[in-house]
């Protein structure tokens, strides 16, 4: 073959590779749709018209089992929540919850993953251990826990008569101290799932960078951590500090089955008041307008998040 029908037949090659670029580039805007319908039919069904119509019957007067007409009231419902002593101190709990939870929450789980990860041969099972809490069911759970914090036959009445301690402690009945064991059982039950999370983020840090830094002379963990694991861990810190708050505003079965909201609205929670507002008082336009606000309050904050706290997140190990 000549020189000349060589660079005919590379030059007809070429052409038919673009050829085919070009109708799969004409052609993908047709495919796409398809392709995504159905993560699109899923979010639109369980997602985006779940929550307009939340936020359109706030502004009714509707009530579950009624027989009269639904009635637009416009922010009639809002006004009523704001004026609300119970909403208020609902309010207030979440947002106590959340300060106590979220940070407690992720260094527990960053630290347990840190030492799952540098135990070795044992790792699995020390993994497998911190786990075990995330896979209970959350209604057998707080049972469990109901008994253990029992103020007369519980595990912690027993451990406080050892020490010398004769008062009875009933954590769950006591407005100072409710929320704080509200939020400690929050933390034990959530922070194995936080665990797993950034221990998958170490594996994806490159051996070979530490190798280099201790080349370099930096031999201390503390060292290695602060200048190499921590600033790689950023994505996956990032994602769980999101995910955290998210959670956090999400507890509501141990509320409903140690405390139900008591005593005196002291641990009641955003979701808790949604659930006695709808269910309980069958006041559901009340409750969509606290699904609305609860909705808005988490975009607010994991918008927040992003803008403050993502952009100093970096992505990548070049």
């Amino acid at each position: 073959m000549t020189t000349a029908s060589m660079t005919a037949c590379a030059a007809a090659k070429r052409g038919q590779r673009r050829t085919g670029a070009g109708f799969f580039e004409k052609t993908l805007w047709v495919a796409n749709p398809f392709m995504l319908s159905p993560s699109i039919g899923c979010l639109l069904l369980f997602f985006i018209i779940p929550m307009f119509a939340t936020a359109a019957v706030s502004f009714t007067d509707w009530r579950l089992g009624g027989q009269g007409d639904v009635n637009f009231v416009g922010f009639a419902n809002y006004i009523a929540l704001w004026h609300s002593e119970e909403f208020r101190m609902s309010v207030r709990n979440t947002l106590v919850m959340t300060a106590m939870v979220v940070p407690a929450s992720f260094f527990l789980s960053l630290a347990l993953a840190l030492a799952v990860r540098a135990s070795g041969r044992f790792a699995q099972l020390w993994q497998t251990i911190y786990f075990l809490p995330v896979t209970a069911s959350l209604v057998a759970m707080a049972v469990v826990w109901q008994w253990i914090l029992h103020p007369e036959v519980g595990f912690v009445a027993v451990i406080l008569e050892h020490l010398g301690y004769t008062g009875n402690v009933n954590l769950l009945n006591d407005p100072d101290f409710v929320l704080p064991t509200l939020a400690f059982i929050s933390v034990w039950q959530m922070t194995g799932y936080f665990m797993v999370i950034f221990l998958t983020g170490l594996v994806q840090i490159p051996r070979d960078i530490y190798d280099a830094a201790r080349v370099d002379g930096a031999q201390a963990p503390l060292t290695l951590f602060a200048h190499i694991t921590w600033p790689l861990l950023g994505p996956t810190s990032f994602f769980v500090m999101i995910l955290t708050t998210i959670k956090t505003f999400q507890i509501f079965d141990i509320v409903k089955v140690l405390t139900r909201g008591g005593p005196e609205h002291t641990s009641e929670i955003l979701l808790y008041t949604m659930y006695q507002e709808g269910f309980s008082f069958f006041r559901m336009g009340t409750a969509a307008a606290v699904g609305t606000i609860y909705l808005a309050v988490m975009l607010l904050l994991t918008w927040l998040q992003n803008r403050y706290v993502g952009r100093r997140i970096h992505y990548g190990f070049d």
